[in-house]
């Protein structure tokens, strides 16, 4: 499946999701520059909008080679991102991609991120046709750990000292969601 001529614009309730542009930049950085919401990121946190532009451009690019499917999470009628969330790390052949997301912190814990991704695991297994999503998280991170696991997500493992970020070896929680049938 060509991942770069599929229409990508979800909906929710209170969100529309939609492809990324340049124009994202400022939110990218407002978001990314947050040492709180880059606490278990996999990289520390952006100090200038020109290292945000040059994620941004990254991710535009994945998309253009169809090596992900990277949403600008925004409110609903507004255009400004206030969070992001992705599929990457296909595996065509096996159907199964990895799921990431960040929220600008003034919008945890108002069910939002929850709706996102809902949306994007809902078009995965509809429109993408996949058969398996997995997520990578940090122990510590309990709201990204409790938001998969009430989306059904299940624990398989933990890979011991799986990242080096901030100085220090970081463990992995690897989950899996199988698809419907």
């Amino acid at each position: 499946m060509d991942l770069t001529k599929i229409s990508r614009n979800l909906d929710t309730v209170d969100l529309n999701l939609r492809p990324l542009v340049i124009e994202d930049a400022q939110g990218m950085f407002q978001m990314l520059s947050d040492p709180e919401c880059m606490k278990y990121w996999s990289s520390p946190p952006l100090s200038t909008i020109d290292d945000a532009a040059r994620l941004l451009q990254q991710d535009l690019d994945s998309d253009a080679r169809g090596d992900s499917v990277c949403w600008a999470i925004n409110r609903k009628n507004q255009s400004n991102l206030i969070g992001k969330c992705i599929l990457f790390n296909f595996s065509q052949a096996n159907r199964r991609a990895e799921i990431g997301f960040i929220l600008k912190r003034k919008y945890w814990r108002q069910g939002l991120t929850q709706q996102a991704v809902e949306a994007v695991i809902d078009f995965a297994f509809k429109i993408l046709k996949l058969h398996r999503i997995e997520a990578d998280v940090d122990p510590g991170n309990q709201g990204s750990l409790g938001l998969l696991e009430k989306l059904d997500f299940k624990r398989e493992g933990l890979l011991p000292e799986r990242w080096y970020v901030h100085g220090e070896w970081q463990d992995s929680v690897v989950l899996g969601l199988i698809g419907p049938d």
